[in-house]
């Protein structure tokens, strides 16, 4: 439940040494137009379900044959709510895992030694963006969701990307 916390909830996050956070107030996406439904050549209806599913749900999946305008449609959608600087696109493939798409150590040439520094990927970034400009909503587009092994891609993000507020 949004918003919801349990009465003791201060006190143990006092006994964790844990801030708490006030819950944020979700970003209402705009409507889908005529203008959108026309460009894209796609019912308006079908096109405001989109937008309805991602302001309760969160995240949609498009699936399809190849080539037929599924990553065309998401980044035409995502323009349409909200900036270009607030969407992110990634690529999956076979060898994509946790490390590149949240964070990972990397090795890096440091002068004549190699030495690892923690990398943050495409996920923690936008995450962070999302947070420092909360009025605004950020999509992120995964292309080729199918070619990755998800659970070595999201780790124990699948439990946050069920249970979320």
């Amino acid at each position: 439940m949004p918003g919801y916390r349990p009465a003791d909830s201060g006190r143990l996050a006092a006994d964790l040494a844990l801030p708490l956070r006030p819950t944020a107030r979700p970003v209402e996406l705009p409507a889908a137009t005529p203008e959108l439904a026309d460009r894209l050549h796609f019912d308006l209806p079908w096109l405001q379900r989109a937008v309805t599913l991602l302001q309760h749900r969160k995240q949609v999946v498009l699936h399809g044959p190849p080539g037929t305008g599924k990553t065309y449609l998401a980044r035409e959608l995502a323009r349409h709510l909200t900036h270009s600087g607030a969407i992110r696109l990634v690529q999956f493939h076979p060898s994509y895992s946790y490390e590149d798409f949240f964070e990972g150590f990397r090795p890096r040439a440091n002068g004549t030694t190699a030495a690892f520094e923690l990398v943050h990927g495409p996920l923690r970034r936008l995450a962070a963006d999302a947070e420092a400009d909360s009025g605004r909503p950020y999509v992120l587009i995964i292309d080729e969701i199918n070619r990755a092994n998800l659970p070595k891609v999201f780790g124990e993000l699948y439990f946050l990307l069920e249970y979320r507020d």
